[in-house]
């Protein structure tokens, strides 16, 4: 708000002073009684005083106000002087004041005395500086106008909302008390004061079986009868607004008597005529169970008299009130001679404390007894008894049995059991020993495949360097082979006339053997460059792959007349290089190894395994082999033919096993002498 001159500088004394009026009008509060009100919202009427002083000084210094002190009010004749803005000030000030304390449930009539309060603590403190008494008049008649107006206003709201509240409860407790009638399980009518039936709900009309409208306007003496309505006084307690509980009658329906309780009550005036409720109970069942009980206790009780065991009854202190007739056939007494007597007298001495206690326990501590022991016969010899007992209100209720022979086939048992364990002690010892021996034999295997890796290692050190002497060897060979090729050839070309005859058959020999041992070298060095290549894996497309090798086979393939199919192949992830040698062996081989005068054919096939492998399979038509030699055709220098028959070294085979093994897959193959072989390729889809 803003702050301005107000009559020279009282204004600004009024807004300083603002501490003190507060501790004024709580001065104020205490001498009119009402302390305890202001105690309980102290801290909201001292934010209202602070937003009060604030207003009044507003309204004070409003232009409207400005003038000389003895000129008129606003509202005194002066409408010039009196503008809307000052107005608002005290009319706002009420508005806060109802909110700030209606919503905690100050009375009005508090709460319009304490504003008088405040009202004469600003005009009568002698702290606060001298105000215009028209104006500060105005200010605080038109602030408990306001107020009163906005607190009776939310008042009338308020009371329409909880008008409108008690309506929607009044209808909703219609809806559910009659949904309740209707939806209960008893047979319930609503009758008038003649009796005659109003309305009645689904059960009443099932019970009765009968539509619910064809009911509607009969009398209660049609369906009752004049018996069950004298019984219940119905027409007496509808006129004295009275009620009857669980009067029993019984009641014709659909040919059979059924057994009821009626129960009913006024319920005032109903569809404007006096009127009540009658509820119906039906208990034929429990009649009929009650009898069947009747029946089944009778059963009982022959039963419990015919039984084995013996049933026994004794009050608190053991004094004994019924026994079974089974008690002579058992202890040899009959019922009549045990009879309030103890049912300790002829317990074992030994064991009549422990039986007393537990006894006690079971009517203290309500706990089941069940115990064993000596009960003396009539003839003076010791039984074993087993008795079990629970208490029913004061008194306890149990069976006991003759289990003397139980009791020596158990102590048989527990001689048996002794022994038993003496034996599973010993087995436990033999068996302990034996777990001594095997853990040293676990010991001695432990230290035997500690050996096995170190020779594994060993092995593993012997085959690499085996590797490198093949291929440091193979490679050291090459460049004399060549020499001696080389000068074979060049005495050949150029002394042909010295080299005839014998000569040059030796000659010739040498040649061969030569290029012979050439051809071992080179495939000597592939062989051993498969383990030591490291060449990083990549994608490779067969498709692609298997057109290259074709075209380096094409002359070779056009001479024997053969065909190659290849279907379509899918991309793997290995060394390109040795994929291809590995197919060129392959085909090489299905080449070779062709029948006579019979046109090679070799298929290539591909597909996809579960677990992502890629199957490839080399199909040939040609000579095949025993499958017995399907494992020992991959190792090197193995040869099923001799070397007049078909050329070679014996080491493609094993160099492809290496191939595979180097791309983690794996190959086998399948042959039937004169029908040809398959080679089966198994490679993991994805980086090795």
């Amino acid at each position: 708000m803003a702050k301005g001159k107000l009559l020279g500088k009282n204004l600004g004394l009024l807004l300083n002073d603002g501490q003190g009026l507060r501790e004024a009008f709580a001065h104020e509060v205490q001498q009119t009684g009402y302390a305890q009100y202001f105690a309980l919202q102290e801290d909201g009427w001292r934010l209202f005083v602070s937003r009060l002083t604030e207003g009044l000084a507003d309204f004070l210094q409003a232009p409207a106000l400005a003038g000389k002190e003895g000129s008129k009010a606003p509202g005194q004749g002066s409408p010039d002087c009196a503008n809307a803005l000052t107005l608002d000030i005290p009319t706002a000030l009420a508005r806060e004041a109802v909110q700030l304390f209606r919503q905690d449930g100050l009375p009005f009539a508090v709460f319009f005395s304490l504003l008088k309060c405040l009202h004469r603590t600003v005009l009568n403190d002698p702290t606060l500086p001298p105000l215009p008494q028209s104006h500060s008049v105005l200010f605080f008649d038109l602030l408990e106008t306001a107020a009163a107006d906005c607190w009776l206003k939310e008042e009338g709201l308020a009371a329409q909302r909880r008008l409108r509240e008690a309506k929607h409860f009044i209808l909703n407790e219609k809806r559910r008390y009659a949904t309740i009638f209707h939806r209960m399980a008893e047979p319930a009518c609503i009758v008038d004061q003649q009796g005659c039936l109003l309305d009645v709900n689904a059960a009443f009309a099932e019970f009765f079986k009968e539509g619910g409208e064809r009911l509607l306007g009969k009398s209660c003496l049609q369906l009752f009868g004049v018996q069950a309505c004298k019984a219940c006084l119905l027409e007496k307690n509808l006129a004295e607004h009275g009620s009857f509980a669980n009067i029993e009658v019984n009641l014709p329906v659909a040919d059979e008597i059924r057994t009821v309780l009626i129960s009913g009550a006024s319920l005032g005036r109903v569809r404007g005529v006096p009127g009540g409720i009658v509820i119906l109970q039906d208990i034929s069942a429990q009649r009929q169970t009650a009898q069947a009980l009747q029946e089944s206790e009778e059963q009982f009780r022959s039963l419990v008299e015919n039984v084995p065991d013996v049933t026994w009854q004794a009050d608190a202190e053991g004094t004994l009130l019924y026994l079974s007739p089974n008690i002579k056939r058992i202890c040899g007494f009959t019922p009549t001679e045990l009879l309030g007597r103890s049912r300790l007298d002829r317990v074992h001495p030994e064991d009549v404390e422990e039986v007393r206690k537990r006894y006690h326990r079971l009517f203290a501590k309500g706990r089941d007894f069940s115990f064993r022991y000596r009960f003396r016969h009539k003839n003076g010899k010791w039984l074993w008894v087993h008795d079990r007992a629970r208490v029913a209100g004061t008194y306890a209720t149990g069976v006991f049995s003759d289990v003397t022979k139980l009791r020596k086939m158990e102590d048989e048992l527990k001689e048996y059991r002794a022994w038993l364990e003496d034996m599973v002690e010993e087995r436990t010892q033999e068996a302990e020993a034996v777990n001594r021996q095997l853990l040293l034999e676990v010991a001695e295997r432990q230290q035997a495949q500690q050996q096995l890796e170190l020779l594994a290692a060993s092995l593993k050190r012997s085959n690499a360097e085996l590797e490198q002497f093949a291929h440091v060897a193979s490679h050291d060979m090459k460049e004399p082979l060549l020499l001696i090729v080389a000068f074979v050839e060049r005495l050949q070309a150029r002394w042909p006339e010295k080299f005839d005859g014998k000569a040059g058959e030796y000659l010739a020999r040498i040649l061969r053997a030569a290029r012979q041992l050439q051809e071992l070298v080179d495939d000597i060095l592939h062989l051993s460059k498969v383990r030591t290549c490291d060449r990083p894996f990549g994608v490779v497309e067969l498709d692609d792959l298997l057109r290259e090798v074709l075209g380096d086979f094409e002359e070779r393939i056009s001479q024997v007349e053969g065909n190659v199919c290849v279907d379509g192949l899918v991309a793997v992830v290995g060394d390109k290089t040795q994929l291809r040698q590995l197919f060129q062996n392959l085909i090489a081989n299905a080449l070779k190894y062709r029948q006579k005068n019979l046109s090679p054919v070799i298929a290539v096939k591909g597909r996809t395994l579960p677990g992502k492998i890629y199957e490839i399979t080399v199909q040939d038509n040609g000579i095949g082999f025993e499958e017995k030699h399907a494992e020992r055709i991959f190792q090197p220098f193995v040869r099923l033919h001799g070397r007049n028959e078909y050329e070679g070294t014996g080491i493609g085979l094993a160099t492809c096993e290496k191939i595979v093994a180097r791309h983690r897959g794996k190959i086998t193959a399948k042959s039937t002498p004169g029908e040809g072989s398959i080679f089966i390729i198994q490679l993991p889809l994805g980086p090795s």
